[in-house]
């Protein structure tokens, strides 16, 4: 006889599951190949290598000794304590496992401030221009839930009894009786027998595997998108220097340094005081820990070259207090606020750093931009996402599994 067609929402989940299962096995793939060939992702949130690589970019990145690197190669460097910057090599030197190379962004106008000491790199080998905010998207809990419950549907749907009413004629009472304690189908002949349940069954398990083992980026490009912002008063200058993207997309337990100067330009500026104060407006739940130190220099990679002074050990920033003094002196001389700050967990919120120099009968302000935490991406997120996968088809196998051992004994109890 004919194979009986299939309903409709028969054909959709099908479909939905050989989708899910080419995804999966797409994962798969990627996790082998950044195994065995040290390839992993990172995304771009600045455009300092912009027309290249502009921001929002996903690059895959593959690791290669120092030796390797070559003048117009564009590599990941990583820096202890701070986020990986990823510019165009342009030059090399040394010898043996050690290089020295010196970077710079396509767009910027100058190179990096300091040269770089490597024994291994991550080499851009592709990009794709927008696709980390996708990636960013599906690592949003809300996203990783949603999936996580339709691969548990899918996998259910997949691996349920299908109900002995719907067999053919022509199967024999005790051909069903059998089956069906057997969880098999009657001996029907066509394309959407035993095969087609088996395919449905091994692509549910590729739903599962395709949130278990589905490959995160592995760190996020800083770009060394520093910016320099001068604020001038009638006899208070502020330059302010930092990076932004770094300030908007924060990541727990990385600091992140804005520094600005205070100049004075003014008659009689030896007998006058000038207080500088610092406000953090905004969330309690971000969690901001804050540092501030004074140099009589200005910083250079966090170091002061001067007499160094530290005004606010690290500790949570209080958005309720206002402005808190930091240093007032006379003299005239300039001072350098180094301003670090780091997120100890991961959290929600907005905070927005202020710093105000008050002198002279005049008030200038000056901020880096609201403060925000970057939902957390990379290798760490791995973790979560096996237990989510692990966990939607363990549910599925367990509910359709149950749904098995009632129609074994429903037939039996027939018999």
């Amino acid at each position: 006889m004919p194979a009986r067609r299939r309903s409709v929402p028969g054909m959709i989940g099908g479909a939905l599951l050989n989708l899910a299962a080419l995804g999966g096995l797409v994962c798969i793939v990627l996790v082998v190949l950044s195994t065995v060939f040290h390839v992993s992702l990172i995304m771009f949130k600045t455009g300092s290598m912009s027309p290249t690589i502009p921001a929002g970019s996903l690059a895959a990145v593959r690791e290669i000794p120092a030796s390797e690197i070559e003048i117009g190669d564009v590599v990941t460097v990583d820096r202890p304590g701070d986020l990986p910057v990823t510019h165009r090599v342009t030059s090399v030197s040394g010898e043996g496992e050690t290089r020295t190379i010196t970077m710079k962004g396509d767009a910027n106008e100058a190179p990096d401030p300091s040269p770089y000491t490597v024994t291994e790199v991550r080499r851009v080998l592709a990009s794709v221009p927008g696709l980390a905010y996708t990636v960013v998207w599906f690592s949003n809990p809300w996203v990783l839930g949603t999936l996580t419950i339709g691969a548990s549907v899918l996998v259910t749907w997949a691996f349920w009894p299908r109900n002995p009413r719907r067999w053919p004629q022509g199967a024999s009472g005790e051909d069903a009786a059998g089956a069906a304690a057997r969880d098999e189908p009657a001996p029907v002949r066509g394309r959407h027998g035993a095969g087609a349940r088996i395919g449905s069954g091994a692509a549910a398990v590729a739903v599962g595997f395709a949130l278990a083992v589905a490959p995160a980026p592995r760190a996020e490009a800083q770009g060394a998108g520093v910016e320099e912002q001068i604020v001038r008063g009638e006899h208070l200058t502020l330059t302010s220097i930092g990076d932004p993207a770094e300030m908007r997309a924060m990541r727990v337990g990385i600091p992140v340094h804005w520094q600005v100067g205070v100049g004075i330009r003014a008659a009689g500026a030896k007998e006058a005081s000038v207080d500088v104060a610092l406000n953090a407006a905004g969330s309690h739940e971000l969690g901001l820990n804050v540092d501030v130190r004074a140099c009589t220099q200005r910083w250079v990679d966090a170091r002061c070259a001067g007499d160094e002074q530290l005004l606010r050990a690290s500790a949570p920033a209080d958005p309720d207090t206002g402005f808190e003094s930091l240093l007032a002196w006379k003299g005239g001389a300039e001072r350098w606020f180094l301003i670090t700050a780091e997120i100890p967990e991961p959290a929600s919120g907005v905070v927005e750093l202020t710093l105000r120099a008050t002198g002279f009968g005049e008030e200038v302000t000056s901020g880096p931009g609201e403060v925000h935490g970057l939902p957390t991406t990379g290798g760490a997120g791995i973790g979560p996402a096996a237990l989510l996968g692990a966990g939607a088809l363990a549910v599925g196998l367990s509910a359709a599994g149950a749904a098995r051992a009632m129609a074994r004994r429903r037939v039996r109890s027939v018999s």
